[in-house]
């Protein structure tokens, strides 16, 4: 739940980057009678992809903790999230992004094609792999769940993603032009969240190394109950 409340600003205010990225293409299907249907895939997509990232971080986390090295995964995942907040925050592309699009260039043809039919399974998997188009975004969310170890956590904070960025594409269907110039605070809020999420992450990990004391907000309440933030 820790992940959630701190990856809340990114999901909430993710929808100026969405509207910017994926809206022009939401506009297009706008007037399909199975519109709605790509929300499903969208939704079905984002919920498996946190569920993966976050199966990977526990098998990361399990193979590392065998050489006591668990820590420093924590350590490692928080600043990775960081220095993606910070190329965010400036503006700057992520090294790697061009080569990224450009092996994902297939998908996005593929995803024009899906796009032109006004059906509902085309439609469905139009939504389902909007996931392969290039986005800093997803890469901060997907780590963070990568970062939790935890399958479920993984699983609801993609859901959450993918549920809480649907308002800006809902309206980029009907009015996309009304939200354009909130697109110029995507940087900003987006970097600034990154930085923080990957701050604790570093705390979290400098904690498990017992060089700083864990932060409880409830240390009072049964350890089964406590809200651990880092």
């Amino acid at each position: 739940m820790s992940l959630l409340l701190a990856m809340l600003p990114i999901y909430i205010f993710g929808n100026l980057h969405c509207l910017g990225m994926c809206g022009p293409l939401v506009m297009m299907i706008g007037h399909h009678r199975y519109r709605y249907f790509y929300f499903l895939g969208r939704l079905l997509s984002f919920s498996l992809a946190g569920l993966v990232a976050g199966a990977l971080g526990e098998v990361a986390n399990s193979v590392f903790k065998q050489y006591h090295v668990a820590e420093a995964a924590s350590f490692i995942f928080g600043v990775l999230l960081l220095l993606l907040g910070v190329f965010t925050f400036s503006g700057r592309t992520y090294p790697g992004y061009a080569w990224l699009a450009k092996r994902l260039a297939k998908a996005n043809q593929m995803l024009s094609l899906l796009m032109l039919r006004d059906r509902a399974w085309p439609t469905f998997l139009f939504g389902f792999f909007t996931i392969l188009l290039p986005c800093g975004q997803t890469l901060i969310v997907f780590s963070a769940c990568a970062l939790s170890g935890d399958v479920y956590v993984g699983l609801l904070n993609g859901f959450a993603f993918a549920l809480l960025t649907s308002p800006s594409l809902f309206v980029a269907m009907k009015a996309h032009a009304m939200l354009r110039r909130a697109k110029n605070y995507y940087q900003t809020v987006i970097g600034v969240s990154s930085m923080l999420v990957g701050g604790v992450a570093i705390l979290r990990g400098l904690a498990e190394m017992g060089w700083i004391s864990h932060w409880v907000i409830n240390p009072e309440a049964s350890p089964y109950y406590h809200v651990v933030i880092f």
